[in-house]
């Protein structure tokens, strides 16, 4: 796999690399070895390169195109969340029991087709209806279908993709913060919550 960055630690001959999948590994100058794990700061056992993680998978919400996904207000929805999701992810389903529990959330659902053929031909009828993300939500929750061929403009799924990609999003649901933070599975209530309240 290929690197992204070096960078020279300030512990001695050690550095960090970079993949380009964002993961973390540590070295040193002439590569001798590779160190695969979590480097922990004795002094106050907190977890560095998680910390290195969450900075380096941080998003600027503000840039991310809303147009290419269907908003589901829940309440006021003044808070907003952003989620990548494929239409036959069992993760998927579970999270949106979980959102059917809170209030005052816009849910940007950004549909993606990673789980093969099956997702694409799911996606293509969910983004047709009338209502998408009324559609969405009763395919997740309740296992109901729109009845139509999927034969509508369905090109949001292909840029959907590639952003996906860009970000590093590997597996659904993602989810995406307006502060950058992101959560990859199916987050329980809690962990949105605690997240949302960060938000300025």
């Amino acid at each position: 796999m290929e690197s992204k960055s070096v960078k020279k630690m300030s512990y001695g001959d050690l550095y960090e690399v970079v993949l380009s999948n964002n993961d973390i590994v540590y070295t040193n100058a002439k590569t001798d070895f590779t160190l695969v794990g979590h480097m922990i700061n004795n002094t106050d056992m907190s977890d560095m390169t998680q910390a290195r993680l969450d900075s380096l998978n941080m998003v600027d919400f503000k840039t991310l195109p809303l147009n290419q996904g269907f908003p589901l207000v829940k309440g006021a929805g003044k808070r907003q969340i952003i989620v990548f999701e494929d239409p036959n992810c069992g993760y998927c389903k579970l999270f949106r029991k979980t959102l059917e529990q809170m209030d005052n959330l816009t849910i940007h659902t950004f549909a993606i087709d990673i789980l093969g053929a099956d997702s694409t031909v799911k996606a293509k009828q969910l983004l047709c209806a009338a209502d998408p993300a009324h559609a969405w939500d009763e395919w997740m929750l309740h296992k109901t279908l729109p009845d139509n061929q999927g034969a509508c403009h369905t090109t949001n799924l292909e840029k959907n993709k590639a952003l996906a990609q860009q970000l590093g999003v590997t597996g659904t649901p993602t989810i995406i913060f307006e502060n950058g933070k992101r959560i990859p599975g199916a987050a329980s209530k809690e962990a949105i919550e605690q997240i949302l309240s960060e938000v300025k």
